[in-house]
């Protein structure tokens, strides 16, 4: 079209520079021929209409009727094919700028959807962990509640398989007595039982040594296994039993004592599936962690440890959760919250760009700029849940100052501080147990206690520590006070315990509730 238009144009000024006198045209109008060029997109059209209006103002110069003085003429003849070729120099000027003002668009687009794309993974990585983390807090809840082994194993079978969106969960127990010594047990998670049946009645019914089936494999290396489809695998035995056992990926975790394997967990899904190393890794430590429930059984079983022993228990436990909650701080501090802030710094740069190369592409800057703000509070949020920097830095004293301020500013509840130790320097272990009680204590006030006021007292007498804490709310029942099933203040009676301490209530109906928690520095 812009072809025909171009043709037709050249025709008519062509007619017209003909007809008119010399004097009077002078082939200016032949620019037009360029321009259209232009817009047609066509270089060869565009260096078409350069030379073709020269030749046609030169052509016209001797077929116009004269007229006018000859040296102007030739002047007006000669400016206008310089006009012609400089409008096609800058046309090609504008083509140029505009190829490159689009490959830097292209680009800057990429770099948006890369930047998009990191920080779609990063927050798909921050939700894992948090998934992860909130898994091995219920499993180590679990695991530490004095409920019987059946109904421990039936809750985290239910849980692992809500985690993972697999219908089918089993558990296997060690007998060195019997042969083979990997029995299965009664204890299951099953999404549909009818479906799963046939496969729960063949693995009931089949006991495996080790390196035998996926069970047996976990048994012999006492790690973590990944099947990517049982009927595929020549090492699954129960496959061969049946035609159609209803499952396909599976995997399997060993239950530890330390370093002795005394159960194995196993899940299966109705798809084949590729391995997930980070979710075996985080399962190796929930085996370790659920290796307490038996050991917790056989220590009532043979009744054979004392009080102390049970302390020591209960300390190592608690150690172990307190490492686990620094291990998972400290990799989220230092993988994704340096991502995150890496991230918004290269945003910032890009938008700064956007806003001299593509003003329409600064928005989109702005909104991925403000996800990341968005993230990384919350990044921070969950490292300080896990574990303060704080306790590890600057000790407990600034710890409780610290937890007493935050918690004002987050129910809102007057909290007034009186610390005043006398020498700060605690050991970590200590400290940490000092710092969790006052934690529960603080959660209880907002649970239960209806106050608007609570002190908070910190200090040295003789060589014990000193924490009270006094509010105003509603009191507790006595009764409460002396239930054994009170996991909180058994918890925090016990952590004291461990260190030669106490924790003591002191509460009447509408007049409050004082807890004193004395430990040992020593």
């Amino acid at each position: 079209m812009l072809t025909a238009i171009w043709v037709l144009l050249a025709v008519f000024i062509f007619l017209a520079d003909i007809f008119i006198p010399t004097g009077v045209a002078d082939g200016m109008l032949y620019v037009a021929l360029v321009l259209v060029g232009l817009l047609s997109g066509n270089k060869r059209l565009l260096l078409g209409g350069a030379v073709l209006g020269s030749f046609l103002i030169i052509v016209g110069f001797f077929l116009s009727p004269a007229g006018g003085e000859i040296w102007k003429v030739l002047l007006n003849r000669f400016l206008s094919i310089f006009t012609v070729w400089m409008t096609y120099f800058l046309c090609q000027l504008q083509n140029r700028s505009e190829k490159e003002l689009s490959a830097a668009r292209l680009y800057l687009e990429e770099r948006v959807k890369d930047r998009t794309l990191q920080l779609n993974e990063a927050n798909r990585l921050l939700k894992q962990e948090s998934d992860f983390v909130q898994l091995h807090k219920d499993i180590a809840v679990a695991s530490n509640e004095t409920r019987s082994v059946t109904v421990t194993f039936q809750y985290c079978l239910k849980r692992i398989c809500h985690h993972t969106g697999w219908p089918v969960g089993h558990l296997y127990l060690v007998d060195k007595t019997a042969r083979p010594p990997l029995v299965s047990s009664t204890i299951w998670h099953l999404d549909n039982l009818n479906q799963f049946e046939t496969f729960r009645e063949i693995s009931e019914a089949t006991n495996f040594d080790p390196g035998i089936g996926l069970p047996g494999r976990v048994l012999e290396s006492g790690k973590p296994a990944w099947i990517i489809d049982v009927t595929e695998d020549p090492n699954f035995p129960r496959a061969k039993l049946s035609h159609n056992l209803g499952v396909k990926a599976g995997f399997a975790f060993p239950v530890l004592i330390r370093e002795e394997v005394v159960g194995i967990m196993e899940f299966f899904s109705e798809e084949a599936a590729e391995p997930e190393d980070k979710l075996l890794e985080v399962m190796g430590h929930i085996g370790a962690q659920l290796g307490r429930v038996i050991e917790r059984q056989r220590a009532e079983q043979e009744d054979l440890h004392s009080r102390q022993q049970l302390l020591s228990l209960y300390h190592r436990l608690e150690m172990v959760r307190e490492e686990e909650r620094t291990r998972i701080a400290r990799e989220i501090h230092d993988e994704l919250a340096q991502v995150l802030t890496a991230l918004k710094l290269e945003i910032s740069l890009l938008q700064k760009k956007l806003n001299n190369q593509a003003p329409p592409l600064q928005k989109n800057a702005e909104t991925i700029l403000g996800l990341v703000d968005q993230t990384i509070p919350a990044v921070k949020e969950l490292i300080h849940d896990l574990r303060p920097p704080i306790l590890d830095d600057f000790g407990l004293q600034e710890t409780i100052s610290w937890q007493g301020k935050d918690f004002e500013r987050r129910t809102g509840i007057r909290c007034d501080l009186d610390l005043n130790l006398t020498d700060p320097k605690i050991d970590c272990a200590r400290s940490t147990a000092m710092f969790r009680i006052f934690q529960e204590t603080l959660t209880n006030v907002v649970r239960h206690s209806q106050a608007h006021h609570v002190k908070v007292n910190l200090m040295d007498e003789s060589n014990m520590i000193t924490l009270r804490v006094e509010d105003d709310g509603i009191g507790i029942d006595s009764k409460h006070l002396q239930n054994g099933k009170s996991l909180g203040i058994l918890g925090m009676r016990e952590r004291a315990r461990v260190w030669g301490g106490e924790v003591d209530f002191q509460s009447e109906a509408q007049k409050g509730t004082t807890v004193v928690v004395q430990i040992s520095r020593s």
